[in-house]
């Protein structure tokens, strides 16, 4: 607990009035008697006036004047060679000046440095909100591939402590925990760009800009130490002094007297409280962070950096690595694939069949949706198919904003053609909002795809009906004013998107809560959290989908609808779920278009279960004989 230097007017008066020595009386001494009374009154002053020196109280002006003056100083210096002890107390009352015109000065220096502070950190916050999440600014010609809310969060916490600083710093209300807890929040971000760093994944792709902001943080965090550390020098050289000036008044039977009023109480307690909790905020993001580090640590290092002519075959895939999307290698994206992919022999050989590429859903990986595709291929009745994660999903790379649907398949072509030299040709395979990305490959690459299935695949209206009512939050389907007969409502299974929600959970994700008792609580593994059911709760994941929800009715519709007129020749079958259907007439309807999108559309089935039809066995099932028909292996068995 602060120890308390500037006493109340109440404190002053519990000072013992003691009368002066006789000889203290005589001639000329009574008058800087007087002044040391004075002296300890005026040092005694209430926290309203503390920041206020010496020098402006009148009476002392007029004594520290009178001190300076030629026959003054003569006068007082032969004074105080004939009275020892009032040598002490003139000695007591121009270390109090010093101090408190030292002090005036400190807090107008740190009045300046603290606002220069938090106007850089609030620039800093502004342009990384727009760069992250806007519009991608390049800066320096360095980009963070590993971005999520964690820069953000980070700014604004040094603007919090800076200003905790500026407006919590009056004297006497000071103790060296205030010390500590900027040195440890200082320590605690170091200690987390500590962990990005000693991590290859993230290492390679945090960027400088990022290692910079952290930097810059821990910085913010210094200057507060620092300012802290004078602050309870000031307090501890003001205790001391006053002490003496008691123990003198009270012939040393008495010390300052430095309990605190209520108004002082409720000022300690409220910097207290914030000061604890940014402290606490630091410490699950830095367990979030441990958590993180340790999970990519571990699914990463499964990566074989294989190129065709190092192929590596083994159990699980056949080829994993990470690829650039373009020429200027803006991100990364993250392909798995199994079997002979780079087979390009002729297709009519019974040996070879179409590479089946697979496109996630919208809050899920190839990990979970995927894993029915990848039965067959263990069951020899497809020999070979690729899946990969959108940027911002698993251990692809954050994309810079803005980022569209036809973005992304463009960077998907390059990848497996220019970086992989998986040359095709492919079965495209679109599972959920998948469904949309895989329709604008297949229209961008009609001369490598053979075929196009959609499972329980969205609508293009999806991105744009109700765009505004999307950004609230949703309506509860249990609402009893819901009319229950009404049919054209979304199902839960449908994760639409919500820009305000998105971005209030993105903030959140910097603790970690979720992903903390994902471990503690569900005891979920590392692929779980970072491919699996934890990955909604990831930041760079919920970074991603707010950049997808934000030009989703801009340029992602329009890349849809542009898309259309080049698939009317495409062999397509559709798969919808039963119960998504009668959920919702609106969905029936939906996949009804999606079967008239190419006039040489195979089949529509209707399958058994529900949205995530992988889950169910018959619905599975139906889904894969739909598949094996489309890339002609059915009739084989």
């Amino acid at each position: 607990m602060p120890t308390s230097i500037i006493a109340s007017d109440k404190s002053v008066k519990s000072l013992p009035q003691t009368s002066l020595n006789q000889s203290e009386m005589n001639g000329d001494y009574s008058n800087e008697q007087v002044d040391e009374r004075q002296l300890a009154v005026s040092t005694n002053t209430t926290v309203e006036n503390e920041r206020e020196p010496l020098i402006n109280v009148p009476e002392l002006k007029r004594n520290i004047g009178g001190r300076y003056g030629s026959n003054e100083c003569v006068n007082r210096e032969a004074h105080d060679n004939d009275n020892p002890a009032l040598a002490v107390a003139h000695n007591i009352q121009d270390k109090l000046y010093q101090m408190h015109k030292d002090y005036r000065v400190f807090i107008h220096n740190s009045k300046w440095i603290l606002n220069l502070m938090i106007l850089l950190n609030t620039i800093w916050l502004v342009i990384t909100f727009i760069n992250d999440f806007f519009f991608n600014m390049s800066l320096f010609g360095y980009s963070n591939r590993y971005g999520s809310f964690n820069d953000l969060c980070l700014i604004f916490v040094a603007i919090v402590a800076n200003s905790l600083n500026l407006w919590f710093n009056q004297l006497g209300l000071y103790s060296s925990l205030d010390v500590v807890q900027n040195i440890s929040l200082c320590l605690l971000t170091l200690f987390n760009l500590f962990l990005l760093l000693i991590v290859k994944y993230t290492r390679e792709r945090i960027g400088s800009i990022a290692i910079f902001t952290y930097l810059w943080t821990a910085f913010a965090f210094v200057i507060g130490s620092v300012l802290d550390f004078y602050l309870l020098k000031f307090n501890e050289e003001l205790y001391k002094n006053n002490n003496i000036i008691a123990e003198r008044e009270t012939q040393g039977h008495e010390q300052y007297d430095n309990k605190h009023t209520l108004r002082e109480w409720l000022y300690i307690a409220i910097r207290s409280v914030a000061k604890l909790g940014l402290l606490i905020f630091m410490a699950f993001y830095t367990l979030n962070t441990l958590l993180t580090a340790w999970d990519i640590s571990r699914t990463s290092n499964t990566v074989v950096s294989s190129y065709p002519s190092q192929m590596v075959f083994t159990e699980a895939a056949s080829y994993e690595n990470y690829h650039w999307v373009d020429d200027n290698h803006t991100y990364k994206i993250h392909i798995t694939c199994y079997g002979d992919i780079f087979n390009n022999t002729d297709l009519d050989n019974d040996n070879n069949q179409a590479i089946v590429l697979f496109e996630h859903g919208g809050y899920d990986t190839g990990y979970r949706s995927g894993t029915w595709i990848q039965e067959l291929y263990h069951l020899n009745r497809i020999k070979r198919f690729c899946m990969y994660e959108r940027p911002g999903y698993g251990l692809s790379d954050s994309p810079p904003a803005p980022i569209s649907i036809s973005m992304v398949a463009e960077g998907l072509k390059y990848a497996l053609l220019n970086e992989a030299k998986i040359k095709g040709p492919f079965v495209t395979v679109g599972y959920d909002m998948g469904g949309l990305f895989t329709r604008v490959f297949t229209a961008k690459n009609i001369d490598i795809v053979q075929g196009m299935m959609l499972v329980d695949a969205w609508h293009e209206d999806l991105l744009l009906k109700n765009y505004l009512k999307r950004m609230l939050p949703p309506v509860d389907d249990d609402d009893p004013s819901r009319n229950p007969d009404d049919r054209s409502w979304l199902p839960q299974e449908i994760g639409r998107h919500n820009e305000f929600k998105l971005w209030w959970q993105g903030l959140w994700s910097t603790l970690g809560l979720r992903l903390q008792s994902s471990w503690l609580v569900a005891h979920h593994g590392s692929r779980d959290r970072i491919f699996g059911r934890d990955l909604p709760y990831q930041g760079r994941f919920l970074r991603a989908k707010f950049l997808e929800s934000i030009t989703s009715s801009i340029l992602s519709y329009r890349d849809v609808i542009n898309s259309n007129d080049r698939l009317i020749d495409v062999k397509t079958s559709i798969v919808s779920s039963k119960d998504m259907v009668k959920k919702s007439y609106r969905w029936g309807n939906w996949q009804r278009e999606l079967t008239k999108i190419s006039r040489k559309t195979q089949e529509w089935k209707v399958v058994d279960g529900g949205h995530e039809v992988y889950k169910y066995n018959l619905g599975k099932q139906q889904t894969q004989d739909v598949l094996l028909r489309l890339v002609g292996e059915k009739d084989r068995y």
